[in-house]
Parts: structure tokens; sequence; C-alpha cells
């Protein structure tokens, strides 16, 4: 090739780069697979317009709609996020993830002077629960009273909407407690089938004999919650549990997640249990995630589809690596043994942790109803100093069916 057009190559390509900046992210190949792994779409979900911005878009919530009555309904994607403010904005898309239009911001109106501040969870009702019907939205969410270093109170508060999405209700608190030393945080919802229980996972900062837990409550009606249960509770008292997430996998155990701040790097840990409200040990930190001798920290989220293999695949997400390196800043973990070992491959959704902060803060997994397509919501930089939230769509599947 001639210097001429070597430069006119290079030059296409980098103005390519800057036009279409998720579009490397499509190039990934994961050949070393023993399934089909392929990214179809990564699409910017929001970014701020301005570069001089100091708008921190984090902590991404993704949901496709599958249990609505009007089944024209179904298919619609929904991705809340954090944008420091007293609201969380809510966006759909209505092509699969290749465009996206804000539909409403969440506020706070059922604890007066609370802010909608921190870690929306969205999540669609798959049965009737209570006086919910099936297909409502939920969205799961940490309200403050006050802010900075004054904040005095904290909630999870639950919201629900029955119009898709464009308007939603507070309608009850899961738990309350004190400020940032001694609040709850970071709520994730499961529905057990069996029971016909929603569970609310949360971290929780009240217990003076633990500077963080992680506990749970359970309902059969949205209203009414249980007592509160302990599911990892250190004999160290300084250690800090935190962002759990929960998946039930095709041989019946639960798989969860979450990261242990105040050991180095805040290394991601798991526990499998055969029931929900079952965790055995609760002083048990479980096992460090790892995967070919590379280890990751903080922010985790799990999914497990039956696709892949004849284990399905279990798929696990963290911010940073803690040992070895990944040139997309941090890898995704995948099993095809029930988390038994983990295979390190590179994430669709790229960041450099060293340049940005709060890259990969926090991803969030949805399987859709087809079991082979999952949707991937994490935040990326943007300009100098600011975040975008974007949006993958994975596919897997078997190479023989």
């Amino acid at each position: 090739m001639s210097n001429f057009f070597l430069k006119i190559t290079l030059f296409l390509l980098t103005v390519l780069t800057t036009l279409f900046p998720d579009a490397n992210t499509l190039n990934i190949k994961y050949n070393h697979l023993p399934c089909s792994f392929e990214v179809e779409n990564v699409s910017t979900v929001f970014q701020p317009d301005d570069e001089n911005s100091t708008m921190v878009c984090e902590y991404p919530s993704i949901i496709k709609l599958c249990h609505q009555k009007n089944e024209e309904n179904n298919g619609k994607l929904l991705v809340a996020f954090e944008k420091w403010g007293d609201t969380y904005p809510v966006f759909e898309s209505d092509d699969d993830g290749k465009t996206w239009q804000q539909i409403t911001t969440v506020k706070d109106n059922l604890n007066k002077g609370y802010w909608n501040e921190w870690m929306p969870f969205l999540y669609e009702l798959p049965a009737d629960i209570g006086n919910f019907e099936k297909g409502t939205i939920i969205l799961a969410a940490t309200s403050i009273l006050g802010a900075g270093d004054n904040v005095s109170d904290s909630t999870i508060t639950l919201y629900s909407s029955t119009d898709l999405g464009k308007t939603f209700n507070a309608f009850c608190n899961v738990d309350k407690a004190g400020g940032i030393d001694w609040g709850v945080w970071e709520p994730y919802l499961i529905y057990e089938k069996e029971t016909g229980r929603l569970f609310c996972f949360y971290s929780d900062d009240s217990d003076p004999e633990h500077s963080q837990k992680l506990v749970y409550k359970y309902t059969t009606d949205l209203v009414n919650w249980s007592e509160k249960f302990e599911c990892v509770a250190c004999d160290d008292p300084s250690l800090r549990p935190g962002m759990v997430s929960v998946v039930k996998m095709g041989n019946g155990e639960y798989f969860m997640v979450y990261e242990m701040i105040g050991l180095h790097g805040g290394p991601i840990y798991c526990k499998k249990s055969k029931s929900l409200d079952d965790w055995s040990d609760v002083s048990d930190y479980g096992e460090i995630v790892s995967a070919a001798g590379k280890t990751f920290g903080s922010a985790p989220y799990v999914v497990w589809t039956p696709e892949g293999g004849e284990n399905g695949t279990l798929i696990v997400a963290g911010k940073h690596h803690i040992k070895g390196r990944s040139k997309t800043g941090t890898d995704l973990f995948v099993s095809f043994d029930y988390g038994k070992t983990f295979i390190p491959i590179d994430n669709p959704i790229p960041y450099t942790i060293d340049s940005y902060e709060r890259c990969g803060y926090s991803p969030s997994f949805f399987l859709s109803p087809d079991d082979n397509t999952i949707y991937f919501a994490n935040n990326q930089p943007c300009y100098e100093s600011t975040y975008k939230i974007t949006v993958a769509k994975i596919r897997i599947s078997d190479f023989i069916k």
C-alpha cells in the first residue's frame, strides 16, 4: 500500500472512530468461548450536552417489558439512572435499544423533604402481588433527608407505574435508617415464584456492630414487609459488603455477588444458596470471583441465561481489575459450570479506568424472555470529566442446537 493510501485509510479510521465512538466495540471477537457470543448493538442513552458540564451520570438500571396485558407494549426497553439531583430520569427505547427518548423523571412524593438521590433499580412484576397487577413497573431507590455532610435520614422507597413508565408514584418504604454512616442503600428486587414472595436485598449501615452488612426483607403484597434478615455480616466489623445482586441458575441455586469494601480493591465475592432466605453462615465471606488469575472489584452485577451450553451461561460484571490487566477497562467474567470457574472476556462497553474515577459505576444486566438476548447497561466517559449512559445488546446461543 502506498503512503498516500495508507494516510487516507488512517484518516478515515480516525474520522469513523470520532463520529461513531461506540462502533469500535462491535469489533470485539469472542471466538475462544464454547458458544456464540455476539455484540449486536451499542448505543448511547444519554450524555451531557456541554463538555464543561459537571453532571455525573451513573448507576443505570435496565429492563425490557415482557409482562404487559397488551402484548403490543412488550419489548419496550426502559433505563433509569442517577444524574446527581433530586430526581431520576427514565428513558425508553421502542426499537430494541437503537435510539432513546426521555419519558419522565421520578420524584419522591411520599417522604416530605427527601431527595431522590441514589441507586435506582427497575423491576417489572412477573405476577400479581397484592393489589399490584402483573406488569406493574416498580422502581426501588434510596431517598435522603439533607445533603452533603448533613444527611440525617435515608429510606429505601418503592415507586409504581401502570402506564409503561410515564409516571411513577411512591407508595411505601421498605426500610428507613440514618444518614451517610448509618443508612440503607443499593436495593435489588427478585421474585420467588414458588412462594409468591418479592425479596428486597440491600446494604445496611444501621447496625452499630457492623460498618455495613447485606440484609433482605420479603413481601407478599408490596406494602407489608417482613422483619430484616442478614445474608452477609462479617465478623470483622470494619468490612462493608455491599451492592448485592442475585440470580437463579438452571440447577435451582441462587448465585449472589457483592463487593467487599475494606479489603484491597473492594474484591467481588460470591455465595450460593438453594433458597433466597437461607444464606447459611452469614459471617462467611463466600469466595472471590476470579478468572484465569484475574480478579475485579466494586459494583458487581450478575445474570444467568440457559443459552450457551448444557449449564447455561453465568456472567459477572465489575468496575475495575484488582489482579490482571484488561484492555477494555475491566473484563466480564463468564462461567459455563454454574460459577465454579470463569473465563475473562472483553467488555463490550469499554473505558479507561485510570482516567475516569467513576467509570463502570455501576453496571446492570437484563435477560430478555427469548433467553439468548442480554441487555447490558453501564456508564462511560465523555468529554474530560463527565459520563454518559451506554447500553449494549448481546446475543448468546449454542453453536449446535
